[in-house]
């Protein structure tokens, strides 16, 4: 074999190592976040005069996360806002009506209790006093951002929210 023979196997070699210590070097992708299922809004008016409406946001979502979630937060079109967060349990009807939507029931938890693969119910909670993070950009809308443990701000945009009917007290 001649000089240009070893040199081109040489050559080749060294790419070929390159490679599998590049494609070793690189890291899977974690999950550390939420999956959305539905988003919906719905107004609550009071049957008391001169009491404002408030508007909730819900949230079903599954957790992929490995960690619970420390804090939950909704950024929408009126500021900053905290939510519940609740397990959530589909109710399977044995004849379901036309049209209707998946209906949940809900289960009171502490964050600790929240594993990965469960479905929760986020509720945004309008008037709290929260400040908003400066690691949060200014102009972030329709998206909740949550902590996990150790983790900074992270993020899940929502792309369309449902309007459902108005609930009117008297």
């Amino acid at each position: 074999m001649n000089s240009k023979g070893i040199f081109i196997i040489l050559c080749l070699a060294i790419i070929v190592s390159f490679q599998s210590v590049a494609k070793t070097k690189t890291k899977k992708a974690v999950k550390t976040g939420i999956t959305l299922l539905e988003a919906w809004s719905q107004k609550t008016v009071p049957g008391i005069p001169r009491v404002p409406p408030r508007t909730n946001y819900h949230f079903i979502a599954i957790w992929e996360g490995a960690n619970y979630p420390e804090t939950i937060f909704w950024r929408g079109e009126n500021g900053w806002e905290n939510c519940n967060i609740a397990k959530a349990h589909k109710i399977i009807y044995k004849a379901p009506e036309k049209g209707k939507k998946q209906e949940y029931n809900t289960e009171i938890v502490t964050a600790d209790k929240i594993h990965r693969g469960d479905t929760l119910q986020l509720v945004s909670i309008p008037g709290g006093k929260f400040p908003v993070p400066a690691e949060i950009p200014a102009d972030a809308k329709n998206t909740l951002f949550y902590k996990t443990g150790g983790s900074g701000w992270l993020s899940c945009p929502v792309k369309a929210i449902e309007k459902k009917q108005d609930i009117i007290m008297q």
